[in-house]
């Protein structure tokens, strides 16, 4: 959707005086934000879409395996805060084909909390105490399966991985989005 359409002059000056508006019609478009802010937000569109989808699928998985990984606090706030991200990112995507100005804030706001929540996340089970369940700690140790202190070091490392590469990747959208603010 092209955000500016032709008028005449004569047009905008009316339409400007029955608004009640004491500017003329130049310094209007002087007001109006350069052509060139609008021209990255098709990019930042297709963007969205592939991420709103992508967290949508995550978050429709999340409520699917919700019975089998238990309705404990930890899970239920886990998909509250992707069902939140869903929407905004949802949000986001329809501002940036509609050439709302707002639209680089708010995905970046939205993609810079993400972020945020994941690194928060990944950085407590990654240094948190781990602990095994006593059955499953009882056949490690009686087998020999693998030494518990190098599992405890392979989960740190896995959840190292995915804040660097999931939170990473989430913020690195987020200032795609805000770059569109500054124009071409």
């Amino acid at each position: 959707m092209n955000p500016f359409i032709s008028i005449p002059r004569q047009a905008l000056a009316e339409l400007l005086k029955t608004c009640g508006s004491p500017l003329t019609p130049e310094q209007y478009v002087a007001s109006l934000p350069e052509l060139s802010t609008f021209k990255k937000y098709p990019s930042r569109a297709w963007a969205a879409i592939i991420n709103k989808y992508c967290i949508l699928v995550v978050t429709v998985l999340s409520v699917a395996f919700l019975p089998i990984l238990g309705f404990d606090l930890e899970n239920l706030i886990i998909i509250a805060g992707l069902a939140a991200v869903t929407f905004f990112e949802f949000r986001v995507h329809r501002y940036f084909l509609d050439c709302n100005p707002e639209a680089p804030s708010l995905g970046f706001r939205n993609q810079s909390c993400f972020a945020g929540a994941i690194l928060i996340y990944c950085l407590y089970h990654a240094f948190s105490t781990f602990q095994m369940p006593a059955d499953a700690m009882t056949m490690v140790e009686e087998n020999n399966v693998i030494d518990p202190e190098m599992l405890k070091s392979v989960t740190r490392l896995f959840y190292l991985g995915i804040a660097v590469v999931a939170g990473g990747s989430q913020f690195a959208l987020a200032c795609y989005y805000r770059s569109a603010k500054n124009g071409a």
